[in-house]
């Protein structure tokens, strides 16, 4: 196996160790001003994924309706995604809204730009929808509702994300500003998610008694404000693939997007080990209730939430200097193994002991939350990689892809959980809020408490573990995608990149 301890690209890579840092910095494109406006857009972005990743399944339970019926139609509405991810993926490289004289004067100038300017409000409008299902109606009309809402949702975290993502490789075309983008727009992501996710179980708690559907709704109105910035004062300064001639490249068709994936098997490797992830994070729509259920409080497994959050956030910060020393594909794998095991042990210790619950999960949390960063540096690095190798600019294809891996989390895992909580005999229950539920005095079978701890532990570790197993296979070098990059940006030619390639790829 190729080792990966290699650059992230954070330095040199021809080893010129006289440039500086600071010399490197004034090289960068976008002006503070422009990094911060898409800090602040990605921010709102998480936030806007999260609130149905974090309420869907607590929303649907408190509905009263059939955990098993839902769970096939989540599965449903994935298999079309997956088509239609690709689709649009393959949308948004051929045409771009800026061309098209009834929307050129809202999409501006750019590539990926011009379609986050169009879209962007499409999430948060999705999220209102989604909330916005009437309680009185019979329990058939709302599984339709359901079904109908979280569609038009995915459809809407699709053509957010995309453009979202894809312009990290269009805003600037040098890679050490690219991965200080990733860097900061990761710290951001898991500080947003840790903070919201505090207000909201606050707010929805036994304690303060708000309604899911009135946090969720009023939530996606604050991510629609925070999404407004990143469409004004913001250029993309790497738009053109400058290494392909035209002469020699081949028309971007529907085959050759097919051939772009084929032959990014780095990228196929990553979004394997993404939906083994994705999969198995059954405790993000399962923690809230066996906190409640397993310790008679749903704001307990917060704590070590706040425990881990500190230290995670120093690490993070190193993130890139981690990746640096020991490679990106080795410290995700090395942080990846260490939150399997502190999941497994913590399924043996059981919930018993809630200190100790408490220890390992604020351990637990440390590398999960350091992984959500390193990951995000793979991302970029394969697609550089695509670009070179095709000479196609096929970059929306690959985040495309990326969103649907994403998506997982917030679909095939609540599904998962509540196949598995079914199967524990889980009580359906009608309610609001977790005081209207303490309220109703909803006791739980063994049965279902036992599922809810087997989500909680056993399932997320063993999806770590496998994940991590994956990964292994990963063999694009971290300096090789960086040459890659400078070929594609122009910086060197073809013949020089590929006389300093580590391997013939």
């Amino acid at each position: 196996m190729v080792s990966n301890e290699a650059t992230t690209g954070t330095e040199p890579v021809d080893g010129r160790d006289a440039v500086s840092r600071k010399a490197e910095k004034a090289t960068w494109r976008m002006t503070r001003g422009e990094r911060a406006r898409y800090q602040l857009g990605y921010a709102g972005y998480s936030i806007g994924f999260n609130i149905v990743a974090y309420f869907m399944t607590m929303f649907l339970m408190f509905q009263s309706v059939n955990l098993a019926v839902v769970g096939s139609l989540i599965f449903i509405v994935k298999a079309i995604d997956a088509v239609d991810d690709l689709l649009f993926g393959y949308f948004i490289d051929r045409v771009n809204p800026a061309r098209l004289r009834f929307l050129r004067k809202i999409a501006g100038s750019g590539k990926y730009l011009p379609w986050y300017r169009v879209t962007f409000s499409l999430l948060p409008l999705s999220t209102v929808i989604f909330f916005a299902m009437p309680g009185g109606v019979s329990v058939g009309v709302k599984i339709a509702w359901f079904a109908v809402a979280y569609l038009l949702y995915d459809l809407a975290a699709t053509l957010s994300q995309v453009p979202m993502q894809a312009m990290v490789v269009t805003l600037t075309d040098k890679v050490t500003e690219r991965d200080s983008i990733l860097k900061f727009r990761g710290l951001w992501a898991v500080a947003v998610a840790v903070l919201s996710g505090l207000v909201w179980q606050s707010l929805v708690s036994e304690f303060v008694g708000w309604s899911v559907a009135g946090v969720a709704i009023g939530s996606a109105v604050v991510v629609l404000i925070m999404l407004v910035p990143l469409a004004r004062k913001v250029t993309e300064y790497n738009v053109e693939l400058k290494s392909a001639s035209p002469e020699t490249t081949p028309a971007y068709t529907v085959r050759e997007m097919f051939k772009a994936v084929r032959l990014n098997k780095p990228m196929l490797i990553i979004l394997a080990s993404d939906m083994v992830s994705g999969a198995t994070l059954t405790m993000v729509t399962t923690n809230v209730f066996a906190a409640f259920y397993l310790f008679d409080n749903s704001l307990i497994l917060q704590v070590p939430v706040l425990f881990a959050f500190v230290p995670a956030l120093i690490l993070q910060f190193f993130a890139d200097r981690i990746a640096h020393a020991i490679g990106k594909r080795n410290a995700i794998v090395g942080f990846g193994l260490l939150g399997s095991i502190c999941g497994i042990t913590l399924f043996f210790v059981g919930h018993g002991n809630l200190y100790l619950v408490i220890f390992l999960m604020a351990i637990q949390g440390v590398p999960v939350s350091v992984n959500l960063v390193l990951r995000s540096f793979l991302v970029p690095d394969t697609v550089e990689y695509a670009r070179y190798k095709t000479g196609q600019d096929c970059t929306a294809i690959f985040f495309a892809m990326d969103s649907f891996s994403t998506k997982l989390v917030g679909g095939v895992a609540p599904a998962v959980a509540m196949f598995i909580l079914g199967l524990g005999g889980w009580v359906t229950v009608k309610a609001d809020s977790f005081a209207d539920l303490a309220a109703h005095g909803v006791a739980q079978p063994a049965g279902a408490l036992t599922a809810l701890w087997i989500t909680v532990s056993l399932i997320p570790a063993v999806g770590a573990l496998v994940c991590s197993v994956v990964l292994m296979f990963y063999r694009l070098r971290d300096e090789d995608a960086a040459l890659m990059a400078r070929c594609n940006s122009g910086d060197i030619t073809r013949e020089e990149c590929e006389a300093q390639l580590s391997r013939a790829y």
